[in-house]
């Protein structure tokens, strides 16, 4: 299954902002050690530690392909009918959804 995303800090990340505090390299920027409680050095597929807390004391989780991001209200996706997932820290677009597909 492919990760295109990562939740932390109550929005959404790409992967390349999410490497850039979270990668097997060390904790960049101003991530803590403290948060971590995986001292083995477990990392996913893209070198992201595993069971590594946010700021916010809530485990980063990854976002994968088949994963719902979207809002499926049909009010909201009249309104809206095409809805991005974008990176919190860079905004990019990393996913788009068009309402009733």
């Amino acid at each position: 299954m492919n990760i295109i995303a990562y939740t932390y800090e109550a929005d959404y990340h790409c992967i390349d902002c999410t490497l850039s505090r979270y990668t097997s390299g060390g904790f960049n920027n101003r991530y803590s050690e403290q948060h971590t409680i995986n001292h083995g050095g477990q990392v996913d597929t893209n070198g992201v530690h595993v069971d590594v807390y946010d700021y916010e004391d809530n485990l980063v989780h990854p976002l994968f392909g088949l994963d719902e991001w979207q809002e499926f209200d049909a009010r909201h996706v009249e309104e809206n009918p095409i809805q991005y997932l974008a990176c919190g820290d860079c905004h990019a677009i990393i996913d788009t959804y068009e309402g009733g597909e």
